[in-house]
C-alpha cells in the first residue's frame, strides 16, 4: 500500500504545467519540430519511480525560467522506463529493446538522461543525470546549443569545397560533436569515406565500435539479469564463474569490459571478500578510466585507499 501511494504521490508531483511541447514518438517529434523550426529534447525517464526524473521534469524542465530560456527551442519526447507492471506491459518486448540499445548507445548509465537533436533527429548533445535548480541545468541545455552552432557554421564552410579538402570539413564539422553523437551521422561519414579512398581521416569502420558494444552490453545485461535472486554462497560462486566466462571472448569493448568487472565486484561485496572485490574494481577502473562510470570507480577507490587504507 504505501508503494502504491508513493507513485501516485510522485505522479502528481509530474502532472505540473509543461514548459515544452510534449509529443509521444520520434516520428511525431521530428514532424513537430520541423513545423516548428526547432530541436528535439529527448528525456530517458523513469516516470512512476524516479524521482530524479520527476525532480528535473518537474523542478527544471517545466520551470519558469526553462521556459522563458528554451520554450520555443525544444519539443520534448519522453523515453520512459516504467516499472509499474501495468505501464511495463504496455510497452511491447521490441520496443523495449530498442529503447534500452538507446540507453547504450549514447552511453546514458542511469536515469535521467538527455539527449538533444536537431529537427532531423541528429544529436548534438548528451546530458547526464539531473541538477539542484534550472540555473544549474539550463548551462548544460545551453551548451548543447552552442555545439549546434558551431557544428552548423563547419558544415557552412565545407559548402564549396571539393575532393579531400571537403572531407576534412567534414571532420571539423563532426569533431565539434561529443564523439558518443558522432556515429549517428551516417550520411556524412558515408561522404567523408567517398572523398577520402585512402583513409586519412580514419573513418572507414567507423561505428562499428558503438554497433559491437551495443550487442555486447545486452549480452552482459542478460548474464546479469540471470543472476536475478541468486545470493546465496554457491550461487554467487556460480555468478563470479560466468563473468570470467563472460570476460575471457576475445574483442570485448572496454566499456563492457568495465562494466563486466565491476559487478564481478559487486558479487565480491555479496560474498564480504573485501579484497577481491577491491581487486576487481582496480582492474574496471583500469579498462576504461576516462568512462563516467570509471570516474565513478576512481573516487570509490579512493575512498577505500582513504577510510580503509586499501
Amino acid at each position: 500500500m504505501k508503494a502504491i501511494t508513493k507513485i501516485a504521490a510522485l505522479l502528481a508531483l509530474a502532472g505540473s504545467a509543461l514548459a515544452l511541447p510534449e509529443v509521444e514518438t520520434m516520428v511525431e517529434a521530428i514532424a513537430a519540430a520541423k513545423d516548428k523550426k526547432c530541436n528535439i529534447f529527448v528525456d530517458f525517464t523513469g516516470t512512476d519511480w524516479c524521482t530524479a526524473c520527476i525532480h528535473l521534469r518537474n523542478k527544471i524542465v517545466n520551470s519558469a525560467e526553462f521556459e522563458a530560456a528554451f520554450g520555443d527551442k525544444f519539443v520534448l519526447v519522453p523515453v520512459d522506463f516504467p516499472r509499474t507492471p501495468e505501464l511495463v506491459a504496455k510497452i511491447s518486448d521490441e520496443e523495449k529493446k530498442e529503447r534500452e540499445a538507446l540507453l547504450v548507445s549514447y552511453k546514458i548509465e542511469g536515469l535521467p538522461g538527455v539527449v538533444l537533436m536537431d529537427a532531423e533527429g541528429l544529436p548534438f548533445e548528451v546530458i547526464h543525470g539531473t541538477r539542484r535548480t534550472p540555473a544549474d541545468y539550463m548551462p548544460l541545455v545551453q551548451a548543447g546549443l552552442d555545439k549546434l552552432a558551431a557544428r552548423d557554421a563547419a558544415l557552412a564552410l565545407a559548402d564549396g569545397k571539393s575532393g579531400l579538402e571537403r572531407a576534412c570539413a567534414l571532420d571539423a564539422a563532426l569533431k565539434t560533436l561529443p564523439e558518443v553523437c558522432r556515429d549517428k551521422y551516417a550520411a556524412l561519414i558515408a561522404e567523408i569515406n567517398s572523398l577520402d579512398p585512402e583513409n586519412t581521416l580514419g573513418y572507414k569502420g567507423y561505428g562499428d565500435t558503438t554497433r559491437q558494444r551495443i550487442a555486447q552490453q545486452e549480452a552482459l545485461r542478460n548474464l546479469l539479469n540471470s543472476f536475478q535472486g541468486k545470493f546465496s554462497p554457491a550461487e554467487l560462486a556460480e555468478n563470479i564463474v560466468k563473468i570470467d566466462e563472460f570476460l575471457a571472448q576475445d574483442g570485448l569493448v572496454p566499456e563492457v569490459r568495465q562494466d563486466a568487472l565491476r559487478s564481478k565486484g559487486d558479487t565480491y561485496a555479496f560474498m564480504r571478500q573485501l579484497d577481491k572485490m577491491l581487486e576487481a574494481y582496480k582492474a574496471a577502473y583500469d579498462a576504461a578510466p576516462e568512462s563516467r562510470t570509471g570516474k565513478i570507480l576512481k573516487k570509490n577507490l579512493d575512498y577505500y585507499a582513504t577510510h580503509m587504507g586499501k
